[in-house]
């Protein structure tokens, strides 16, 4: 059972707003109302085209952060179908093995520009879409182990994140390896699993099915995460039916089944297992900067009703020979 309290994550990217003094108005606001005391950050080709920026709207604010591989990830997939660290490919699962390396080297110049530990894990995933063979993705980990850097090992740790399953009858979105396939790798890797809500949901098009996935990776003593960004059957806004299009509460986007009642119930579930817990939503694209963060605000106070809320101090980061 972990005894520390967990992390606080926003998906910020996904309610970012387009102007850069709104974007510094966004984290400050994130950090100065206690909404988060971490990011989940995406990487794509790096991590933005203004790192050092990046950096300064962290330092101090946001030190138990994630990157998320899935948005580099999901172009590489659709480029050649054959890309990730699941792929029976050879070309492909090299590539996916570099792209996690770069990763993890970006995250390290980025907690040498805080001074702090502001990234402490990465998302990896069991891509490709379809075609995933869980023996590769156990191979994948075993290179990842025998080529730590020589100076020593990474600061940053790995955790796999569960996406919505290939199911021949069900469209889907990442079409990843289901659950059952991913505990016994994830066990022999040593690493942990990390849910996210609307991505579950997805999976079987039906709400109850992140519930079911977080009490099993419980019971396997294997939770690491939870992530809240939902999904529904009908088309609005922000997707269409079935989407992995961040959705936020039912209360926000009545076409969401995240509802506050379904967050409390996995939050049960999770109590005294998870390391973090946060949300990704997206929000109107045309909402001021007050808006987005209440949005945030009303999922992450269902957080806080469980005893998670921010309070780290930033943890002294020790420069790599």
């Amino acid at each position: 059972m972990n005894t520390e309290r967990p992390a606080t994550l926003v998906g910020a990217y996904a309610a970012l707003p387009s102007l850069r003094a709104d974007q510094e108005r966004f984290y400050e606001g994130l950090a100065g109302r206690g909404i988060a005391d971490g990011l989940e950050i995406p990487y794509r080709d790096g991590l933005g085209e203004d790192v050092p920026w990046l950096a300064a709207q962290m330092r101090g604010r946001f030190t138990r952060s994630v990157i998320t591989l899935i948005p580099g990830t999901m172009v590489r997939v659709g480029a050649s179908g054959t890309f990730g660290l699941a792929s029976g490919d050879r070309d492909g699962r090299q590539a996916a093995l570099e792209f996690l390396r770069e990763a993890r080297i970006a995250a390290e110049e980025l907690n040498q520009l805080t001074g702090e530990q502001s990234v402490s894990v990465i998302h990896i995933h069991t891509a490709p879409s379809v075609t995933a063979v869980p023996e590769m993705f156990a191979r994948s980990l075993d290179e990842i182990t025998a080529s730590a850097p020589a100076t020593g090992d990474w600061s940053t740790r790995l955790v796999l994140e569960h996406c919505d399953a290939y199911a021949p009858t069900v469209p889907g979105e990442k079409r990843f390896l289901p659950l059952e396939d991913e505990i016994p790798l994830a066990r022999a890797g040593g690493i942990g699993v990390a849910i996210n809500w609307g991505r579950s949901a997805i999976e079987a098009q039906d709400s109850a099915r992140p519930l079911a996935h977080i009490t099993r990776l419980v019971s396997e003593g294997l939770l690491k995460g939870v992530m809240f960004s939902g999904a529904g059957p009908t088309a609005n806004e922000y997707g269409g039916p079935w989407a992995d299009a961040h959705l936020p509460l039912t209360e926000d986007e009545p076409t969401s089944l995240m509802d506050a009642d379904e967050v409390r119930r996995c939050l049960r579930a999770a109590e005294g297992a998870m390391s973090y817990a946060g949300a990704k939503i997206q929000v109107p694209g045309d909402a001021a900067v007050d808006e987005r963060l209440a949005m945030l605000g009303r999922t992450m106070r269902l957080l806080a009703e469980r005893g998670v809320a921010p309070a780290a101090e930033p943890a002294a980061v020790t420069a790599r020979p």
